[in-house]
Parts: C-alpha cells; sequence; structure tokens
C-alpha cells in the first residue's frame, strides 16, 4: 500500500526531526540517534496517519507533539470511543528493508508494551532529509501484534560496521495485511 506526501509535510517532518534530534543528540538509545532516521520516522508516521484518514478513522496523532514523545505514536478510537488501538510506527529506508526492516530491539521491548497494542511497518524512498522538500513514495508493509514481535527469533542485527543490536526480527511474510488492520 503506497502513500504520497506532499512538499509540505516532507518539509514538517524534516524540521520535527531536526528538534527532535536535538532533543535526543546526547542520549544513548536502542540504536544511534541519526537526524535522517528521525526524518524517516517522522514521514512512516504521517503515511500512517494518511491510511487511518483514508479509512475514516478517528484517531489522535501524539507524534505530532514533542511532549507526548512518550505516549503511542497515533491512537485509533474504535466502536464510538469504547475501545482504543494504540500504534507504533517503524520506518526504514528502501536499502536497509530486507536486512535490518521488522526489528524491535530486545531491550525496547518491554517499554514498548506499555505504550502500544499494534506497529505499523513502513519504507521510504529516501535516505536523507532533502534540500528542497519534494513529494515522497512511502509503503505500508504491514502491521503486527506486539505479541507477533515477541514471538519473532532474535538475532543480532546490523551490516558492515554497524554496531550490532540483539533484536526480534520478524519475517516480511509473517507482517499482517493493512487491509486488516482494525475490524
Amino acid at each position: 500500500m503506497n502513500y504520497e506526501l506532499g512538499a509540505a509535510d516532507v518539509q514538517w517532518a524534516a524540521e520535527t526531526a531536526r528538534a527532535a534530534f536535538a532533543r535526543w543528540r546526547n542520549q544513548k538509545g536502542h540504536y544511534d540517534n541519526r537526524l535522517n532516521s528521525h526524518f524517516k520516522g517522522k514521514l512512516g508516521e504521517l503515511a500512517v496517519e494518511k491510511f487511518l484518514t483514508d479509512c475514516n478513522l478517528k484517531f489522535d496523532s501524539h507524534f505530532r507533539f514533542a511532549e507526548r514523545e512518550n505516549l503511542a505514536d497515533l491512537v485509533v478510537k474504535i466502536k464510538g470511543y469504547r475501545q482504543i488501538l494504540r500504534v507504533d510506527v517503524k520506518t526504514w529506508g528502501e536499502i536497509y528493508w530486507r536486512e535490518l526492516g521488522r526489528c524491535v530491539a530486545v531491550n525496547q521491548l518491554s517499554g514498548l508494551k506499555k505504550k502500544a497494542d499494534a506497529i505499523v511497518w513502513c519504507v521510504a524512498e529516501i535516505q536523507e532529509i532533502p534540500q528542497t522538500p519534494a513529494p515522497i513514495q512511502l509503503r505500508l508493509c504491514g502491521w503486527s501484534t506486539l505479541a507477533d514481535v515477541e514471538r519473532a527469533p532474535v538475532q543480532l542485527t546490523g551490516i558492515d560496521k554497524m554496531r550490532k543490536v540483539e533484536n526480534h526480527q520478524l519475517p516480511e511474510e509473517s507482517l499482517r495485511e493493512m487491509a486488516s488492520f482494525l475490524p
């Protein structure tokens, strides 16, 4: 499932990524803190927001507010607000999807389970913030429950000289179809 983000969305993602990178610059995390990772993350969140809008769903976009970084990226309101689905979005660049995509760090999983029920997996066809914002294509590759992630095999991931990280990595064929995202 592909989504195009316009130049205004790309500009917002770039500005927001720069601010997030500055906030987390000196913080050690599960993965290396990189500006382009924040940028791709914001693009993925915007694409999932568009998907939910296209599905005529009601939701809160916590990713749009820096003070809500400890919450799920999006919270979908189901059945007249009687239920919610807390959604985290994970986005990779196309060149990393095959070997590094669909990963959640082992030591990240418990915290993720406290704030999210599902993960939507995205791929961005861009690696870095462009000098001039232009439309960008993103692919929503599928989704997983946190139980799916917990059952995924644990392995060290990282290519070339990257720091190796112990991750739960889901096989691509195990991802659930976006068409089945909500009942």
